[in-house]
């Protein structure tokens, strides 16, 4: 069976961001959603599936497509390089590692994943696409939970304090001569 889980929490997709949108400065419907994740935010596999393309496009810079188990294509654009993965390296959702979050191509216009799928490999580029959420949603995608800040435990946040932190330059009137 199939398993699908979001890249991001739908949390991180911002206003003017989301599927169909047509504000400023966009002529045409927006073809994907955006996540507004920070630049080098490794990019996970929404899908188990194999790469059927690794490339450039001027206008999505860095781009790679997967075909999921189901005949999806799923468009992972504007990473910040190329990735690293060969055509036919299968992936797992939530677990295969796409690339990273960049700023690639003259659609961007900042730090951002764009998500599109649709019913073939040139649809990320032209051509029909759909919703990626809702398709994603019929799938039964789990959303990836929004990271937690986890701190320390009080023990070894004290230890930490403890430890004697080297002087970079102390001034010599405060040097203490040791015996």
């Amino acid at each position: 069976m199939a398993s699908y889980v979001l890249p991001f929490a739908e949390s991180t997709i911002p206003k003017g961001g989301e599927f169909g949108n047509k504000a400023a400065p966009r002529t045409n419907a927006h073809r994907g959603v955006d996540f507004s994740v920070a630049g080098g935010t490794v990019i996970k596999s929404i899908s188990d599936g194999k790469v059927v393309k690794n490339t450039w496009s001027t206008v999505l810079g860095w781009v790679v497509v997967v075909e999921d188990t189901k005949g999806i294509f799923w468009g992972y654009c504007h990473m910040r390089e190329a990735s690293k993965l060969i055509l036919g390296t299968k992936v797992y959702a939530g677990k295969s590692v796409i690339g990273r979050v960049g700023n690639t191509g003259s659609a961007s216009r900042g730090a951002h994943l764009h998500l599109t799928c649709g019913s073939g490999i040139e649809a990320v580029f032209s051509g029909w696409v759909q919703d990626p959420i809702a398709c994603a949603k019929r799938l039964n995608a789990k959303e990836k939970p929004v990271a937690k800040v986890v701190e320390k435990p009080a023990v070894e946040a004290e230890a930490e304090e403890a430890k004697p932190v080297a002087a970079k330059s102390v001034p010599t009137n405060l040097k203490k001569k040791v015996k």
